[in-house]
């Protein structure tokens, strides 16, 4: 029996808001580290927050979702008005009570990307066409833990701006808004520190002679070996990184498939990702054991237990998909290398059971905000008379949007080092 909670309704509280001038910059730096939140070219933002107080404009976030500090980061990054972010449903599992509480009293909105998600879709038509908040959310789908290159994105930008349009505001904007961290004062030293701490944490040594893109590029495979023999995948791993990448996480997710059952395995990586993901997570967090006979119980735990070692298994697939070790040759290596090398740290931190809670990330990184140039969907797209077309316009415009402001970020970046 599934549990009547797993839509957690939201119910937007001016106390709870009061929580985040309040205590937010404190969480964000005794919690998350993050000890300044700079925003350049602040004018963007604000141009377009005053436009929705206005109610002249529908406003959609759309930020690159690099960090699990991302959303609080925003929150307070922004102030003024209040925004209400999109979130994915099992952040609750793992996020602690705080976040159970908080959420929905901050009117923030459950989602279940690839999933049966009526109420948070009949909530978000509703909301989108007479907003009381600009909504936030993370096109991409989740976390992609690089801040330069934008990743794949969903559709779900694109169909909130198209139910904008059936609302009677002016304009609906969608921002496309890069967010970065600099970790660092010295990056050459934290890097070097970085690989040190992947050395001692995977017993295997690093040739400090060669060159540091190449030391990377050797822990990359590295990383994936220790991956295949953790989990005993047997398999030849030959090819390019990404080909030997694609071949474990493939072999993971079909693991992980078999233990629930799970007779589809079309898609991509992250739709099959996605599928075992809330698998688990209905079987793990959504299931009332109280209300099963003895039986039933008995059937349950059994289930339980190979939900436990299939969303294990497919914890390595969510950092490991995202990781490409061509990012590696961008205009700024440095910087570059440093998100790579958290993330194939992380890699590790899957294996021994760690979530994205537990991913090392720094104290002492300071935040990035950037907007970049505003899209225009009623004036560009609203003339799209097939939603299909439509749908295909204003994704493709958010995605080259982020793209390019993800690069802007970068240069901005390089030069506040």
């Amino acid at each position: 029996m599934l549990n009547k909670d797993r839509f957690p309704v939201p119910a937007y509280s001016p106390i709870a808001r009061m929580v985040v001038p309040l205590f937010g910059r404190l969480y964000l730096r005794f919690a998350l580290g993050v000890s300044s939140v700079t925003i350049p070219n602040r004018e963007i933002l604000i141009d377009e927050l005053k436009r929705f107080k206005e109610s002249k404009s529908s406003l959609i976030l759309a930020f690159r979702h690099t960090a699990v500090e991302d959303a609080p980061t925003l929150l307070v990054g922004v102030r003024s008005p209040h925004l209400r972010f999109l979130y994915g449903r099992d952040v609750l599992n793992w996020a602690g009570w705080p976040a159970r509480i908080l959420f929905p009293a901050l009117g923030f909105v459950a989602v279940e990307n690839r999933g049966n998600n009526r109420e948070g879709a009949q909530f978000l038509r509703k909301e989108i066409q007479d907003p009381r908040f600009p909504i936030a959310l993370a096109p991409e789908g989740q976390v992609s833990y690089h801040a330069f290159a934008s990743a794949p994105i969903e559709m779900g930008a694109a169909n909130l701006a198209s139910w904008a349009l059936e609302g009677l505001r002016e304009e609906v904007i969608i921002l496309p808004i890069a967010l970065g961290y600099q970790y660092a004062k010295d990056n050459d030293r934290f890097l070097a520190g970085l690989i040190a701490r992947w050395e001692k944490e995977a017993s295997v040594t690093v040739d400090r002679n060669i060159p540091l893109i190449e030391q990377i590029r050797f822990i990359g495979y590295e990383t994936l070996k220790l991956v295949n023999t953790f989990w005993n995948l047997d398999l030849i791993l030959k090819g390019s990184f990404i080909q030997q990448r694609d071949s474990v996480c493939k072999a993971l997710l079909h693991y992980s498939e078999s233990l629930g059952g799970l007779e589809d395995s079309s898609g991509s990586i992250i739709d099959r990702l996605f599928r075992v993901r809330y698998k688990a997570v209905g079987i793990l967090n959504d299931t009332d054991r109280s209300s099963l006979s003895e039986e039933e119980r008995r059937r349950h735990d059994e289930e339980v237990k190979k939900q436990k070692i299939s969303h294990h298994a497919s914890q390595a697939v969510d950092v490991l998909e995202y990781i490409d070790l061509n990012y590696l040759k961008g205009r700024h290596t440095v910087q570059r290398s440093i998100e790579v090398m958290l993330s194939l740290l992380d890699v590790l931190n899957r294996l021994q059971g760690g979530m994205i809670n537990s991913r090392f990330s720094p104290k002492g990184k300071k935040a990035f905000i950037l907007g970049g140039a505003p899209i225009e969907v009623r004036k560009n797209f609203g003339h799209l008379a097939g939603r299909k077309e439509r749908l295909k316009a204003i994704s493709q415009a958010l995605e080259d949007g982020l793209q390019t402001v993800s690069l802007d970020l970068e240069e901005i970046m390089f030069q506040s080092t």
